[in-house]
């Protein structure tokens, strides 16, 4: 336990065991997902699964902890496996190279103690909460966007999910834009997802959603009560989960599968790239 000997001291040794013995899932090994991954990793958090089909860009690298310019054109959930084993051997890390979609999340989420929301697309969200509040798996919510973020920790049946006040209106423009950010505030998020975890792991629960604006300096909790017509956690619809909303034409869009013989192959035109695993599974990234 040496290795822990400082936060032993403010989180005592019952709560660290049970930090080892957690299976937690990322979804989305970005700015976000990296950062998380890092802080799960040397609290010494068991078991991770990291989601994500990606592949590391030059334009990754300046929110980012985990990720180096040898690193460019690498698989996101490879890298942050790696590189969270080399920080602690102890963890158990896995890289799942896919994107969630209707037909897998709830597999991918199995078992979860925790389900870490690191995406940065509106559709998805609300997809992972969909299967999160059906499995009755805690989520932890994390938005980041320019200089302002938010979290909240959803305990499904318990206290209000993202459905109950995020709303999708289908495949809006803004949906696929990209916006920028900084490494401070990723940092700050993550380390708040983290914390919401270690908290509940203590007992606590939370109705609240942390605003936080760091150009402003100012930090908001807002009091979020359950929604009785949410579709998720409300009337147990489910509408992402069943495919009845439209996912937006932006993002890493599934392909055709296909046999290869390398790890993984990426494949560049104009407009758009495709990556292959060896998993057979594709994968084109477009931009809007």
């Amino acid at each position: 336990m040496e290795r822990y000997s400082r936060q032993l001291l403010v989180l005592g040794l019952e709560l660290q065991e049970k930090l080892k013995e957690l299976k937690v899932t990322v979804v989305g090994c970005g700015a976000l997902g990296s950062s998380l991954v890092e802080l799960l990793v040397r609290l010494g958090v068991g078991n991770i699964k990291v989601i994500d089909a990606d592949i590391i860009e030059l334009s990754n690298l300046h929110r980012t902890h985990l990720f180096e310019e040898k690193d460019l054109g690498k698989p996101k959930a490879v890298v942050c496996k790696e590189r969270g084993e080399e920080i602690n051997h102890e963890v158990k890390i896995e890289a799942v190279t896919d994107i969630i979609d209707e037909n897998d999340v709830e597999e991918l989420i199995k078992g979860s103690d925790y389900v870490f929301d690191a995406l940065d697309n509106l559709y998805y969200r609300l997809l992972l909460n969909d299967a999160c509040v059906k499995n009755s798996i805690p989520l932890i919510y994390g938005g980041v966007m320019s200089e302002y973020s938010s979290v909240k920790l959803v305990l499904p049946e318990k206290n209000a999910c993202l459905s109950c006040f995020l709303n999708y209106e289908g495949e809006e423009e803004n949906v696929c834009e990209t916006i920028g950010t900084l490494n401070t505030t990723v940092s700050i998020t993550a380390s708040l997802q983290v914390q919401l975890m270690l908290n509940h792991l203590r007992g606590d629960t939370d109705d609240f959603l942390y605003y936080l604006d760091f150009r402003k300096m100012r930090f908001d909790k807002v009091k979020i009560e359950r929604n009785e017509k949410c579709q998720a956690c409300g009337l147990h619809e489910f509408r992402f989960l069943k495919g009845e909303e439209k996912r937006p034409n932006c993002g890493l869009i599934r392909e055709q599968e296909r046999e290869i013989n390398n790890e993984y192959i990426i494949e560049k035109d104009r407009n758009s790239l495709v990556i292959c695993y060896k998993n057979g599974k594709c994968f084109k990234k477009v931009s809007r």
